[in-house]
């Protein structure tokens, strides 16, 4: 049975080896679109960001925080309930950034060490959430003005009267409202202040500070656009894998050579590892080209753990067989074998973040085998991640190989 497997195997290769227009598309194509991509979009540029929205203080300044937030147009924003629920979500990649708003942020605008804005980001896409920190300073930079002069009249008068002997409890026992001249000057001294505006910028009252989502995860270095695009272009372009295997197994059907084959002491398990085998060296060969050539055209970071990337590839590639032995045991015409696995690579990518790393569905791409494998990825090249940070990505892609393997032996007829 070995010996027919192999030798299913090396046809299927030579097969695949002469079909020159694959080469190009799985291949090179993929290093086109990324040296594009990441020429477009490796030089920055605003960009609509999806972040989660946390107010604890719940005070006054805190809702002109979060007007602010949800008014600026380069945010799109989510409030949820609470910091754990944001912590949680965003370490599972769902967005990738939230701004929290911390209790006693109202009180601490008035201390001589001030307020902060803290932003959680997802460790694995922390270049693209460093977009968040300079638009929640952008629009939080208007009622820096506001808070300066508050926190200054504040202090002011709580000092002056000690300064100057004025008995506080005498002066209001006798009708002086100390808050209500404090409030009115404050009003008064707003309109005029508008030199203070750059000032107030420069060295802002309201720091944004980061945290990462898992204080245990260490940033070796900042990720880079490449980071995103290089594993989501391999993964996407080696779902084209899908369609010549169907097309293939659907041939060998209405050509009757399946009928012949099955007059030989095969199983159909075996057969279709035979089938499958082929497409997933060629998948795993495709990863590692453009993985390899990319660190060397783009500068891409391969990591510090080559087996952690050997894992990920072989386990990508074994979704890639599994899943294409499934489509191609399903699909019953030439129209489904080219539609059906087109579309499935096409629909995957566009849920999973594979075409770009802020286009995807939350949610949906946790169904995607794209997603556990460019977060997979992510982790290595992006973090220095070893083996046990990427188990759960490398059990779920083994774990989705194996149900669509498992789907194909059952459902498969010659």
């Amino acid at each position: 049975m070995r010996r027919q497997i192999w030798a299913m195997t090396a046809k299927e290769l030579k097969l695949w080896a002469q079909q020159r227009s694959q080469w190009l598309l799985v291949f090179v194509t993929p290093l086109i679109f990324i040296a594009i991509q990441g020429s477009v979009f490796g030089q920055g540029g605003t960009t609509t960001v999806a972040v989660y929205l946390v107010d604890e203080d719940q005070g006054r300044e805190a809702s002109q925080i979060i007007n602010a937030l949800e008014d600026e147009k380069t945010l799109n924003v989510e409030k949820l309930a609470t910091r754990a629920e944001a912590d949680r979500r965003v370490g599972n990649g769902e967005r990738m950034a939230a701004v929290v708003v911390p209790a006693g942020f109202g009180a601490a605008l008035r201390t001589d060490a001030g307020a902060q804005i803290e932003v959680i980001v997802d460790p694995a896409r922390e270049q693209a959430a460093g977009i968040v920190l300079g638009q929640v300073q952008a629009a939080t930079a208007p009622m820096l003005v506001d808070a300066e002069v508050t926190r200054g009249m504040h202090k002011a008068f709580n000092t002056a009267p000690d300064l100057l002997g004025i008995d506080t409890a005498a002066a209001q026992s006798n009708g002086l409202d100390l808050p209500a001249i404090e409030k009115f000057l404050a009003a008064a001294i707003k309109g005029v202040v508008a030199s203070q505006v750059q000032d107030a910028i420069d060295a802002p009252l309201v720091n944004v500070v980061q945290a990462p989502a898992d204080p245990n995860v260490v940033i070796v270095r900042r990720p880079t656009i490449f980071d995103y695009l290089v594993p989501g272009y391999a993964t996407f372009f080696a779902f084209f894998l899908l369609q010549m295997m169907a097309e293939t197994l659907l041939n060998e059907r209405v050509s009757g050579t399946l009928r012949r084959l099955f007059t030989l002491p095969l199983s159909r398990a075996a057969f279709l590892i035979g089938k499958a085998l082929p497409y997933f060296i060629v998948a795993a060969a495709q990863i590692v080209l453009v993985m390899g050539v990319s660190s060397v055209l783009f500068s891409y970071s391969l990591g510090h753990s080559p087996l952690a990337l050997a894992l990920l590839t072989g386990s990508f590639a074994a979704v890639i067989a599994g899943l294409g032995v499934m489509l191609a045991v399903l699909v019953r015409s030439e129209g489904q074998a080219d539609a059906v696995p087109t579309l499935v690579a096409l629909g995957t990518a566009a849920v999973s973040g594979a075409i770009f790393p802020t286009i995807r569905i939350p949610g949906l791409e946790l169904l995607t085998p794209q997603y556990w494998a460019i977060n997979g990825f992510l982790q290595v090249t992006a973090t220095g991640a070893g083996v046990q940070a990427v188990l759960l990505n490398i059990g779920v892609l083994l774990a989705m190989a194996a149900i669509y393997f498992a789907v194909a032996v059952w459902r498969f007829r010659f």
